[in-house]
């Protein structure tokens, strides 16, 4: 078989078939659907690579159409999409590198709001633009969608598998985005095909050792394990600095959500890392967000969280959760002068989560120290790793965070927010990854255009000398395809506004 003779590994439906299906999701869904969907009504342009299903085109848009996903903040971002992809495919020998997302939130309470979705797509975007003004073969994107918690992958996957052929030629997937249970199954099918895949944010040690996947986010054991020792810092100072030989405590909080791996995965590495740090996990608190009022298990939770004999807790979960738990402590009855400190992961309130008066409210005398995917500023981070020096000043690359922050190709310039969400700062780099393991992939002496396969035989050879200078650190992986010894950020937010701490 050639290299393109590929098969077609995608079921076929028929357009009737398909009308059906959405019919009958109609019927079921009846009303809940139009109160779920609070963005404009999607119509799937009679793409042969969409499926409307439950009001949300699942699967691949035409790379050289701008097609949205019925969501205006992508408009102008899949147009620029569109107009790299259309220079690109000029390439006779280009191939296609997909960006597969949950590209249809719900305009309320997302895990990822559509925000941070096309910050996302804005980084993989400028990843892409900055290969194609100086390399070949030239590379198009493909947004793919797999629906709201990834609910729908497998029509997704199945169109992604499909474009392993020409015209597209895909040869690596990235995204994923959020270590859900039904996102696991999405990367085991894309494996289990021989797919190459990079996952922009997915922090889940749980994902380690799936064959051609690598994760360019510092784990949740290595952020637990930043987090614990902040955590001991902060204990250590509230003793004067002697503990005279007791074990500081912290409190965890968590989520119940069986389906979504984060969360449990995070705890259980922070327990395991406050444990190696000598700190004792006073209690374990839970709530469940697949309950809509989690904010009403918080408030119930009020007289606990003040007279626990901690002022320090852990809290293993997600930032929409993180916010509502910050909005219920705007009452709290804890005694006069006790301040709160509440270290998490990655996945932190966002500025939109955090703009409103009860988040504010609750902030007071609360502080939330995250362990951040990259600095929200990357040149202040790359400084503090420079004040360490030695092999830390290595960790970081100037040149990368120029790339990706400065003005070079203007009309695919990042905007403020965009490059301070360390979102969009993975989703280049998980680009980034996915274009050298091309270029090694690439032999001058053949006259036909790569295919998945010949990438995959080189997944594994970005390490070593081969490392990817990414403007989030340094990206060298094990063979499990974590990135080794990657930079955590630590930031503050209180109500004075967020700073960087530290880098380590």
């Amino acid at each position: 078989m050639s290299p393109v003779d590929i098969p077609d590994a995608r079921p076929r439906w028929s357009r009737r078939q398909v009308v059906a299906l959405c019919s009958a999701a109609v019927v079921l869904a009846g009303a809940v659907a139009a109160v779920s969907w609070a963005v404009r009504e999607p119509v799937c342009d009679d793409q042969e690579g969409l499926v409307r299903i439950e009001g949300q085109c699942i699967g691949v848009a035409d790379p050289n159409r701008a097609f949205d996903f019925g969501q205006d903040r992508l408009g102008g971002v899949m147009e620029r999409i569109r107009r790299q992809n259309e220079e690109a495919t000029a390439d006779p020998h280009h191939v296609s590198i997909a960006v597969l997302l949950n590209l249809t939130p719900p305009a309320e309470h997302a895990i990822e709001p559509v925000t941070q979705v096309g910050h996302q797509l804005e980084g993989a975007l400028r990843a892409q633009a900055l290969h194609n003004a100086d390399n070949t073969p030239k590379v198009a994107l493909l947004p793919a969608n797999a629906g709201d918690g990834f609910t729908h992958w497998e029509p997704a996957v199945g169109e992604l598998l499909r474009r392993r052929q020409a015209p597209d030629r895909l040869v690596a997937v990235t995204g994923f985005g959020q270590s859900l249970t039904t996102t696991k199954d999405a990367i085991r099918r894309l494996s289990e095909n021989q797919v190459p895949m990079v996952a922009s944010t997915m922090t889940s040690d749980a994902l380690r050792g799936i064959n051609g996947l690598l994760r360019p986010a510092p784990t949740n054991s290595r952020q637990a394990e930043v987090a614990a020792a902040r955590a001991r810092e902060v204990l250590l100072a509230d003793a004067g600095g002697d503990l005279g030989g007791r074990r500081p405590g912290v409190v965890v909080i968590t989520d119940r959500n069986t389906d979504d791996d984060y969360s449990s995965d995070l705890a259980g590495k922070f327990k395991e890392k406050a444990e190696a740090s000598d700190i004792e996990v006073l209690k374990t608190m839970t709530y469940d967000s697949r309950l809509k009022d989690v904010k009403g298990t918080f408030r119930a939770d009020q007289p606990n969280i003040c007279y626990a004999s901690t002022r320090v807790f852990y809290f293993a979960g997600r930032g929409v959760h993180l916010s509502a738990l910050v909005e219920a402590l705007g009452d709290r009855p804890c005694e006069k002068g006790k301040e709160l400190v509440i270290l998490t992961g990655d996945d932190g309130p966002t500025d939109e989560q955090a703009d409103t008066d009860e988040f504010r409210a609750g902030l007071v005398g609360v502080t939330i120290v995250q362990t951040d995917l990259a600095a929200p500023d990357l040149m202040a981070g790359y400084e503090k790793l420079m004040e360490k020096g030695g092999q830390d000043g290595e960790r970081m690359s100037l040149k990368a965070i120029t790339d990706f922050a400065g003005r070079k190709l203007p009309d695919y310039a990042l905007d403020d927010a965009a490059r301070r969400d360390d979102g969009t700062v993975l989703s280049h780099d998980a680009v980034l990854t996915a274009l050298s393991m091309v270029m090694m992939a690439v032999d001058p002496t053949r006259q036909t255009p790569l295919d998945h396969r010949e990438v995959l035989k080189v997944v594994y050879s970005v390490s070593g000398k081969n490392a990817v200078p990414g403007a989030s650190g340094r990206l060298s992986y094990t063979s499990e395809g974590d990135a080794e010894g990657k930079v955590v950020p630590l930031t503050e937010r209180t109500v004075a506004g967020t700073v960087l701490v530290d880098v380590r």
